[in-house]
């Protein structure tokens, strides 16, 4: 065979051999860009929060500081002056206890029969026992910014037993200004559904100002809160919205 012949027909079959090649090429290059995009999406985009997005499509990405206030205060008011923890027991619910029932005082220091109404403290935390030392309680939040629903998922434990408090229905929280208590959260239809036992998905909750805010929520709230013992029990904590 002459040489020219010879030339061609070698470089038609490299010319096949690369042809050959380009599906593996482009294979190689949708890999590249489906592992790039995975990476990218796991990549979280709110501090501190449990949520990055409103969980609808195209939502922006957290980027506030809002949330609790974590000062490093160390609340004291389930601690005895020797330093040991105060734990009141829970009893029975009752829904009919007329107030200023004798011995009706809380184990955090509550008021007796015709005391004056009973002032609680506001917590600068994340977690703390309630205002009646029954039940240790904990939260996160989903990303806390001016007119964004926000959703607290709370867990209570009763001090007593260390074991999940169910059925609380926790669906009426105290939401307002710290310096404008008259300025309350315009909030609708909260829901607290339960679950895992004792874990509360509290919202969705708005700020609709800019500030530092007051959020109580209120457990076993059918239950008088004028036994000492009773479920009820209520704990207030600071949150800051930017």
């Amino acid at each position: 065979m002459p040489a020219l012949a010879r030339g061609v027909d070698s470089a038609r079959s490299r010319h096949e051999t690369l042809g050959a090649v380009k599906p593996s090429l482009s294979s190689f290059g949708r890999v590249s860009v489906a592992v790039v995009s995975a990476f990218l999406a796991s990549v979280p985009g709110c501090k501190g929060d449990d949520d990055t997005t409103d969980g609808q499509a195209g939502a922006t990405m957290c980027t506030s500081s809002g949330g609790p206030v974590e000062d490093g205060a160390v609340d004291l008011h389930c601690t005895d002056s020797a330093g040991e923890p105060i734990i009141q027991r829970v009893g029975a619910c009752q829904t009919d206890v007329p107030e200023g029932t004798a011995g009706a005082a809380g184990a955090g220091g509550g008021a007796g029969a015709g005391a004056e109404e009973e002032e609680f403290g506001i917590l600068t935390s994340h977690q703390g026992a309630d205002d009646d030392c029954k039940y240790d309680v904990s939260f996160t939040n989903t990303c806390v910014e001016q007119n964004r629903p926000v959703t607290f998922t709370v867990k209570l434990t009763t001090r007593a037993t260390g074991k999940p408090a169910t059925g609380a229905r926790p669906y009426f929280p105290e939401i307002y200004l710290a310096d404008d208590p008259s300025h309350i959260s315009p909030s609708f239809e909260i829901k607290a559904p339960e679950k895992p036992s004792g874990s509360y998905a509290i919202g969705p909750i708005v700020f609709d100002r800019s500030g530092r805010w007051v959020v109580r929520f209120h457990f076993y709230e059918t239950c008088s809160d004028v036994p000492p013992d009773s479920p009820h029990g209520h704990v207030a904590f600071y949150i800051d919205v930017p």
